[in-house]
């Protein structure tokens, strides 16, 4: 199956001095897809979403240009090592070679099934391969509707006329933790869901010990965070902040970000393995940046860097001195500042979705450094991208 969190921690501590013979790969995992070269456009699928229980399989998502015929796509697959492919066609399950590839017809998402080497684990696999959308994202968010999976929620946002869109969280990263901890609740997760809304639904981001293992392994305080991206679990124990990756296309100039939030700080900061009198404090902001070959993503980094890359278009953060506690909705509104980076926008980019935007909210804003106060908690509520 895929390497979780739990599989790269034994992987990294467990003696192998002892192992005589390798015994057979347990892994069945897509790795990566390729098609021909010019066919896919600049999206790259996100290879560790969760399975989807509602169309009972692991969803990969491929854009392809306008054009391309998708009745005979003959895709690549690597795999994980000794794992088997097979496609489901009709009900059939037909064996697919990997060394020649066989062409597929993709007007309608395709099931394939892999198989681990060691033949006792399989995973089944929902390939889209499609044109891009021409719709925009939503620009209001209520946080309204989610999905539970794997003990933790995914937080979606459906709009009429717009393409849905996902929101990314560090709850994938968390679940060691949790299964350490013996927590199955959803509600006991760092980024989760709560009833008592400015209007229905809020978000509710609060900053969690992560038990004895995180103490071990220097990752004390999970802090609940939500954005615009991907979180890339591979490195998350290795690389936390490379597993944070901000973005999705967006083809308007984004103008200004408002909503409500209340706050309440937890009692003792965490830092270095010490507690100390500081006062946590959260984040809400957003970016605006070009995205290309060179430059995939803005990954968790950019806050420590002081928000400087040669990529960045326009920032809005909020003035620290509007982050203060409150036990009541609270009104913030935070304007794009295009002046910093000097930069002008390509008319022509800003069509073709060149641009990403990444909304980005923390319940400890040095969270992403495993710095922050336990008990730490952000609501958020009603929140509005403003664009031209």
């Amino acid at each position: 199956m895929k390497k979780t969190a739990l599989t790269l921690l034994l992987a990294a501590t467990l003696p192998t001095a002892c192992i005589k013979d390798e015994a057979p790969n347990a892994e069945a995992d897509i790795l990566s897809i390729t098609l021909p070269q010019g066919v896919v456009v600049e999206s790259t699928p996100d290879y560790y979403r969760p399975y989807d229980n509602e169309r009972r399989a692991y969803p990969l998502s491929i854009e392809v240009a306008f054009g391309t015929d998708l009745s005979a796509l003959a895709p690549t697959f690597e795999l994980t090592p000794g794992a088997t492919l097979k496609v489901i066609e009709k009900g059939d399950t037909i064996e697919t070679p990997l060394d020649k590839s066989r062409a597929q017809d993709f007007s309608q998402p395709v099931r394939y099934i892999v198989t681990s080497e060691s033949r006792r684990w399989q995973r089944v696999y929902l390939i889209d391969i499609h044109y891009p959308e021409n719709r925009d994202i939503p620009t209001e968010y209520h946080f309204e509707s989610v999905k539970e999976q794997d003990n933790y929620y995914i937080f979606h946002e459906l709009a009429e006329g717009c393409a849905p869109l996902t929101w990314a969280s560090g709850n994938p990263g968390f679940a060691l933790a949790a299964q350490l901890q013996g927590i199955t609740s959803p509600h006991s997760y760092p980024t989760t869901i709560e009833s008592d809304g400015y209007s229905g639904n809020c978000l509710k981001l609060q900053t969690l010990l992560t038990g004895d293992w995180g103490e071990r392994v220097g990752k004390p305080i999970a802090a609940g965070n939500l954005f615009m991206g991907t979180f890339y679990l591979p490195t998350a124990l290795t690389n936390s902040l490379n597993s944070t990756r901000f973005g999705v296309p967006f083809k308007h100039k984004p103008t200004m970000l408002t909503g409500l939030y209340r706050y309440t700080a937890g009692k003792k900061f965490y830092d270095n393995g010490n507690y100390t009198d500081e006062t946590d404090k959260f984040s809400i902001y957003a970016m605006f940046f070009e995205k290309g070959d060179d430059v995939p993503y803005i990954d968790g980094n950019i806050p420590s860097q002081g928000f400087e890359h040669p990529r960045m278009i326009a920032t809005a953060l909020m003035d620290e001195a509007e982050k203060v506690e409150s036990s009541e909705w609270r009104r913030f509104e935070i304007p794009f500042d295009y002046t910093r980076y000097d930069k002008i926008l390509d008319p022509q980019k800003l069509a073709d979705g060149k641009y990403y935007i990444a909304v980005v909210f923390a319940s400890s804003s040095g969270g992403d450094e495993f710095k922050g106060a336990p008990g730490s908690t952000l609501w958020v509520d009603e929140v509005e991208l403003l664009y031209e």
